[in-house]
């Protein structure tokens, strides 16, 4: 039982420094880097002023460490913290729904892990975090908050009694992506351009140290010169980036494993920090398959859960991977085997063709607003920016091809494209709402813009298909509007 007051443990306090110059980086860079004017007695002060704000992140490390408890106490998680102002949080037990672990550095080093407690209708935080607690003490942690048929499974047990001795558990089902398949995640991602931009972000911030004007006043007109050189630069650039995002793709999501326990979904991931998250099926509001330009062509897709709220669910707003790859082919299989109530198919309504041109101009219109003056001000070489109208082209009758939907008995299926195509399945007891709409444009040509919303979160998320035939429209509509309306349709 945990109904006496407990500390974490004092690794917390290590945790806790870290945290705090994590999110106090950027002005200690600029205090290293422009805070000392010299020797002597600026040189001295400066010293002064550095040790004693270390002094202050570990004193109140300690401190926030010595007065933070935790405990359950009448059917709910308290916790008590605050170093001048005392603050006290209560949790009702049955507002719970799950209870994430992960380990970080820190916590490996020390065999600890970090708890997140999430509540229904949490927010964009988790409602409870515990930095530093031993592997033991989560464990009874979760089991005494979420064990809430705690009466109603010790009365069963002389039932549980009458069974075979010999009776063997079921295999739950498992998956796990092997190194291989980690690779392409990390090859056909679009991490190289968050690498990019922190690089460029992370240069920005040294115009002052680095003479980049004296520099190229001195090799500009040899840089101007070399074509060669320049394209070098650029590819080991784009190169780098490239590697440094398939490692960080690999550290994220090594050891990737999946297993349905009951009516749960344990996801655990991560080689530097190791993330367990737990998803009850109950809180899956929708699944997600999306395919972008480079894993599409061979038949690769990612599998998302949009979940009411998790710990795994911050992620990528309240999006968590269920499969980082598989082939599109293994979709059916794997979503009949860990969440059964949602069904992947290839038979959708398709769009009518006089759609089409509204998709092209979609698209082309802001590529040649955008191309135009570009081609003006910067001949000959700006002509080419006239190449986006095809690429705008090319994108457009995508979008067109890609977009559909379909509906079998309770649940329906939207499939379109912005960059990267898109499949939700969505059951029809969890979409909040549904919306068809019909513009002036949309109206003379007799097509219709349907949306499904569901929650996530503190907000909710929009699924849409533009340009349906109105008839489609309206069958959806009425699909959803009446519950009489049941059976396949179409």
């Amino acid at each position: 039982m945990m109904s006496e007051k407990r500390r974490m443990h004092p690794a917390a306090i290590v945790v806790g420094f870290f945290r705090q110059l994590r999110e106090l980086l950027f002005p200690i860079i600029l205090f290293i880097f422009f805070g000392s004017t010299g020797d002597g007695f600026f040189g001295t002060i400066y010293i002064i002023v550095m040790g004693i704000w270390f002094l202050g992140l570990i004193i109140y490390g300690i401190l926030s460490w010595f007065r933070f408890f935790y405990w359950i106490e009448d059917g709910e998680f308290r916790i008590e913290s605050g170093i001048f102002v005392k603050k006290r949080r209560f949790i009702r037990q049955e507002r719970i729904q799950t209870i994430d672990t992960s380990e970080g550095i820190i916590q490996r080093l020390f065999g600890l892990v970090k708890v997140q407690v999430e509540t229904a209708g949490g927010g964009n935080e988790a409602e409870a975090v515990l930095t530093a607690v031993t592997k033991e003490e989560a464990i009874s942690l979760k089991e005494e908050l979420l064990n809430k048929k705690k009466e109603e499974e010790t009365d069963s047990i002389g039932e549980e009694s009458l069974q075979p001795a010999e009776q063997v558990e079921a295999p739950r089902p498992t998956f796990a992506i092997t190194w291989k398949a980690l690779f392409i995640v990390g090859t056909t991602s679009g991490g190289i351009g968050v690498v990019l931009s922190a690089m460029a972000a992370f240069l920005s911030q040294f115009d002052q140290i680095v003479p980049y004007e004296r520099l190229m006043d001195r090799f500009g007109s040899f840089l101007q010169t070399s074509v060669f050189l320049i394209a070098s630069l650029v590819f080991v650039v784009l190169f780098l980036s490239w590697l440094i995002s398939i490692a960080m793709t690999m550290f994220k999501y090594g050891n990737f494993t999946v297993i349905k326990k009951e009516d749960e979904l344990h996801i655990s991931r991560g080689i530097i920090e190791r993330r367990q998250l737990t998803i009850p099926l109950e809180r899956i509001q929708a699944i997600r398959l999306s395919q972008n330009i480079l894993r599409q062509p061979f038949g690769f897709t990612t599998v998302y859960v949009e979940s009411a709220g998790s710990s795994g669910g911050k992620e990528a707003d309240f999006s968590t991977i269920l499969f980082p790859l598989i082939k599109t082919s293994e979709a059916e299989n794997l979503l009949k085997e860990f969440v059964p109530s949602y069904k992947f198919s290839n038979e959708l309504h398709v769009l009518p063709k006089r759609s089409l041109i509204r998709y092209m101009i979609r698209v082309i219109v802001p590529a040649l607003i955008i191309s135009t003056p570009i081609a003006y001000f910067f001949q000959p070489y700006g002509y080419f920016a006239f190449l986006s109208l095809g690429l705008a082209a090319l994108l457009g009758y995508s979008q067109y091809k890609t977009a559909g939907w379909g509906v079998v008995n309770e649940q329906l299926q939207l499939s379109y494209r912005h960059l990267s195509k898109n499949t939700v399945l969505l059951s029809k007891k969890r979409i909040q709402s549904f919306e068809q709409k019909q513009s002036f444009f949309q109206g003379r040509q007799k097509l219709y813009t349907i949306s499904a919303s569901i929650k996530t979160g503190n907000g909710g998320k929009d699924f849409r298909v533009v340009d349906v035939e109105k008839n489609d429209g309206e069958q959806v509509y009425e699909w959803y509007s009446y519950s009489k309306k049941q059976g396949n349709v179409g």
